[in-house]
């Protein structure tokens, strides 16, 4: 999703805390590289994806895990394949806890048929407390939901906060109450596995955008979470030191002590309507300038410990309209697109001889104009 921001600069903490794991230097240790794409019960499908990124240092992989009624008959059963291919291939999943609430299932198929506060509340610590506890000694991190923050219009634009958002007051909504009780659930469940398992497994709350009111609003709803993932997909010539020209992007986020996940990211040229998708297209070009930018920022900040940079998403979409079919870094599993050679680059990957001098002719990694 399109995010818009902006930060003023400040002083660097050059030690902070590294969620569970303690205290750490933030020069330890470069971001794990990874993409998204989508959950598949196909494991050719699977396996080609991951053969993929394992060939490429792709380590992460970020997939909808549908809490819903109709996938209950397979969601373990496909979860648990994905996870033995990537377990096998060096790769770490990161589920996305998709509720029913999302679809507007306010009673869970039936389930809890008042359909009220308490009824969201159960649906979000039944649903998580199923599914984590089905893979609690396997995958450690679970996302509670995606860009919720979005739900929250202007009343005036009918658009998100942009530019806005930064108090958890403008996030004081129905919508936001109703979800609050949804992620309390959840956050409760994953509390009550860890509790009775002597584990640590942590809870992903997601925002973009200046939307930083979104996390403040949930930690007051008793939302507990210890990483935070962030959307960025901006266009050549954005600086994240100088977001929205008044703020420092990473600064911002480091003021709440937690390990960042940059879980999608890619150029905002392909918001454009005249966007190419084709080698050698002029917004193609700044666009891949763009995404060497937004790679370079991250991965040398000193502000923050940004543990994992998922560039969104693995192959297009086809079925998808619009730009959202167009934001794969390969046109599908036998055509790539310059964005997997960039990712491979930062990911300390293969690149043959004549791929790194499609990088070199563009003088990645330094930043561009």
């Amino acid at each position: 999703m399109l995010n818009k921001f902006k930060l003023g600069s400040a002083i660097v903490s050059m030690v902070l805390t590294l969620g569970l794991g303690g205290m750490s230097s933030i020069a330890e240790a470069k971001p794990a590289i990874g993409t998204a794409g989508p959950a598949s019960r196909d494991e050719t499908v699977i396996k080609s994806y991951f053969d993929m990124m394992q060939y490429r240092n792709l380590t992460r992989y970020r997939f909808d895990a549908y809490l819903t009624a109709d996938q209950d008959a397979t969601r373990v059963t496909m979860v648990r394949m994905m996870q033995k291919n990537a377990k096998a291939r060096g790769i770490v999943l990161r589920p996305i806890l998709a509720f029913p609430f999302a679809f507007g299932d306010r009673t869970d198929f039936g389930k809890y048929p008042k359909g009220d506060a308490a009824a969201l509340y159960r649906q979000g610590y039944d649903r998580t407390y199923a599914f984590v506890n089905e893979f609690k000694h396997e995958i450690n991190d679970y996302e509670m939901g995606n860009e919720l923050n979005l739900l929250v219009t202007d009343p005036t634009t009918k658009q998100p906060l942009w530019g806005k958002g930064f108090t958890a007051r403008e996030f004081d909504t129905q919508v936001m109450n109703d979800w609050a009780m949804v992620l309390k659930g959840a956050s409760d469940a994953i509390d009550k596995i860890n509790a009775d398992n002597g584990l640590k497994l942590r809870r992903i709350l997601n925002t973009t955008s200046t939307h930083f009111g979104f996390l403040d609003f949930m930690a007051s709803k008793g939302v507990k979470y210890e990483v935070i993932s962030y959307h960025y997909y901006e266009r050549l010539g954005t600086d994240p030191n100088f977001y929205w020209g008044t703020f420092n992007l990473f600064y911002k986020l480091s003021q709440y002590n937690k390990p960042v996940h940059f879980n999608e990211v890619n150029c905002g040229e392909i918001y454009d309507p005249t966007y190419e998708n084709v080698w050698g297209g002029r917004l193609v070009e700044n666009c891949n300038k763009s995404l060497n930018n937004a790679l370079n920022y991250m991965t040398n900040q000193k502000y923050l410990n940004i543990e994992d940079i998922d560039i969104y998403e693995l192959v297009d979409d086809p079925k998808k309209a619009g730009p959202e079919a167009k934001f794969g870094i390969n046109y599908n599993t036998r055509a790539w697109k310059m964005h997997l050679l960039t990712a491979t680059l930062y990911a300390g990957g293969q690149l043959s001889a004549d791929e790194r001098g499609y990088i070199t002719r563009r003088g990645f990694p330094n930043i561009q104009k």
